[in-house]
């Protein structure tokens, strides 16, 4: 897949390797759950960034990781989240 590059009015520092609740639509339903980003940034400023969550595999040892490589809409909607006990950052 091709790196999909974005404007954001988040830093990269603000950004990566920060806890993030997403409820986000993916594979024909809405993934929620909890997951941090990882931030990439070019020459340009632009950044490339990507929603990482682990989930509870068939059974207790096995944890499954998705990485969601966000398009701009989604880098639009993030915000600051309301409860820092849950995260720092809300995409909905």
């Amino acid at each position: 897949m091709d790196t999909i590059w974005v404007k954001s009015k988040w830093s990269q520092d603000e950004l990566d390797r920060k806890r993030v609740e997403l409820r986000i639509p993916a594979h024909g339903g809405i993934v929620h759950g909890l997951g941090e980003f990882r931030v990439r940034q070019n020459p340009d400023g632009l950044l490339a960034i990507d929603a990482v969550t682990d989930v509870q595999g068939r059974n207790w040892a096995e944890r499954i990781r998705t990485r969601y490589h966000l398009p701009q809409a989604a880098v639009d909607r993030i915000a600051k989240h309301p409860d820092t006990k849950v995260g720092d950052f809300l995409l909905e």
